[in-house]
């Protein structure tokens, strides 16, 4: 029931929108609404974790520094199960990335950690976005194989 007054809203918002746009054209229109792909909606998913996560490491933060609560052996089941998740879908690299990203991006003076690649050059992560752009490509970059001739 929920679902279908969302999606009137929707449809009375794009309909609201469709007969703008004719009397601004003064011409019918028509429009056609984009069908998500799994890759849309995995990135969409992807970015409220991560907000999520940030807004329950603020809220420690604050329940730590603040009210000197501390949950960390309580909430440590939650944070492993979701760590162990990442690990299977993204692989260890990446996800060593959204952990960087999550936890130590930020310090608690405001200022910023830079992440470099491997030719010391700063990679920007502004928002979940970035990171999942990011993570993306670590994942779907094949391992770099390095050999060594064996000269005995």
């Amino acid at each position: 029931m929920n679902i279908n007054v969302m999606n009137n809203k929707g449809e009375q918002h794009a309909q609201g929108v469709k007969e703008s746009l004719e009397t601004m054209i003064g011409s019918d229109l028509s429009l056609k609404r984009k069908k998500k792909t799994e890759n849309d909606i995995n990135k969409e998913l992807f970015e409220k974790v991560i907000l999520s996560l940030e807004r329950v490491n603020v809220r420690t933060k604050i329940l730590g520094e603040d009210m000197n609560l501390n949950l960390t052996d309580y909430d440590e089941t939650f944070y492993d199960s979701i760590d162990n998740l990442m690990l299977i879908a993204f692989g260890k690299e990446a996800t060593e990335i959204i952990f960087f990203y999550v936890y130590d991006r930020i310090n608690e003076d405001g200022s910023i950690n830079e992440l470099r690649d491997s030719e010391n050059k700063a990679v920007i992560l502004n928002n979940p976005h970035d990171l999942w752009e990011l993570v993306m490509f670590v994942k779907n970059t094949p391992p770099q194989i390095n050999l060594c001739k064996d000269t005995h």
